[in-house]
């Protein structure tokens, strides 16, 4: 699926208006304000913002095989897929270190949520160490060829560029005196690329 569909889907099923463009070099790039619905429907420190799973999957309506990174008690009603998070006590599909992905059969899924903790305050909150966000992004090497990366963060994670294309980054605004995050979208390429 071309970008200017998933866009055109994204202003259709959202009612948002018009945010994400195509750039010179190609990439798509834009702003998502998320507006002052502070819920986060989990009640789990670190939950996605209302309305984040709605926008991403209006992005990637092609996607059947979804699997959420670092999952928390990410809400499967609205975007339905596996989880993966390495406290058993959330009950996720795979308890697996995000930087192994030893357990996950990472060759079945064709997108990836990915949002990890952002600091070693965060990582407090979790009962769990910072990750080595380039360690898990060659773990995520083992995704099939066009398999699609969503990673929120409040850095680009490094990533190989012989196995990655990043396709879109998003600045993501949640409110007023909210911390700013970017969307990276990496799209996984042919292994002989």
């Amino acid at each position: 699926m071309q970008w200017g569909h998933r866009i055109d889907n994204y202003v259709a099923k959202t009612g948002f208006p018009r945010s994400l463009f195509a750039s010179e070099d190609g990439r798509v790039v834009g702003t998502w304000i998320m507006g002052n619905d502070y819920r986060v429907k989990s009640e789990y420190y670190g939950g996605y913002p209302a309305g984040y799973l709605k926008r991403v999957k209006a992005l990637f309506p092609e996607k059947k095989k979804i699997l959420h990174l670092f999952s928390g008690k990410v809400d499967l009603n609205v975007f339905p897929g596996d989880t993966v998070d390495i406290n058993p006590a959330l009950n996720p599909t795979y308890v697996d270190d995000a930087q192994k992905l030893e357990i996950v059969p990472l060759k079945k899924y064709d997108l990836v949520l990915a949002d990890p903790p952002y600091s070693v305050e965060d990582c407090e909150h979790y009962g769990t160490s910072m990750v080595k966000r380039n360690t898990v992004m060659r773990a995520l090497q083992r995704l099939p060829e066009g398999a699609h990366v969503v990673w929120l963060d409040q850095v680009l994670p490094m990533y190989r560029k012989d196995s990655f294309a990043l396709e879109a980054t998003i600045g993501m605004w949640k409110s007023t005196n909210h911390r700013f995050r970017g969307v990276s979208i990496f799209k996984r390429l042919p292994a002989s690329h």
